[in-house]
């Protein structure tokens, strides 16, 4: 592989055919899935038209805690046209993946298909940088754009949350509480659920 990756950095000055054969020998031996290598693109290598890439990343990308809010379940899909300016990389396409989403309320995991199909983000380049992973790129995105914090009924239709009457209630206890002069018992209330 590095020897591969040594011979298209040297070829700068070949024909585009035999680059673009190159870099895509390149990607042949850098990204594979089954063995957690890494996608990189070398930015000189993306064309005046751009460059589009589609494939999946497995859920070990996240690299998160059992404990997480945000949990991956499965492979993340991407469509993604990437697109090289003097200063920054520019990214459009779409994301997918299945993810379980803890509940901010009754801190239960649900379900939850992130589907970002109108996904725009763009990577600002350091000075002298010649590539970057892909998967880093889009596991960041997922996980900014991934909703948090959610009440899981707000998550499932239909669904009411096991918790959600009483934090109802202890918000209300608190408001009339602060229209009659306050309870100090009233975040305590909180602490306890």
């Amino acid at each position: 592989m590095g020897e591969t990756l040594a011979t298209l950095e040297s070829a700068e000055n070949a024909s585009p055919f035999f680059r673009e054969m190159l870099t895509g020998l390149a990607r042949l031996f850098t990204f594979d899935v089954a063995s957690n290598s890494t996608m990189e693109i070398f930015i000189n290598d993306i064309p005046e038209e751009g460059l589009h890439e589609t494939g999946k990343f497995p859920a070990s990308i996240f690299d998160l805690s059992p404990e997480d809010a945000i949990r991956p379940m499965g492979a993340v899909l991407f469509d993604v046209h990437i697109h090289a300016f003097d200063e920054v990389i520019a990214f459009y396409g779409s994301l997918k993946g299945p993810f379980q989403l803890k509940c901010g309320t009754c801190l239960e995991y649900n379900d939850y298909e992130a589907d970002f199909s109108d996904w725009k983000t763009d990577l600002d380049l350091e000075e002298k940088q010649r590539s970057f992973i892909l998967e880093e790129v889009i596991r960041e995105e997922f996980i900014l754009n991934l909703p948090e914090h959610l009440r899981c009924d707000e998550l499932i239709e239909g669904h009411v949350c096991p918790k959600a009457e009483l934090v109802d209630q202890v918000l209300e206890s608190a408001e009339s509480d602060d229209e009659s002069g306050g309870n100090p018992d009233a975040w305590k209330a909180l602490d306890d659920l």
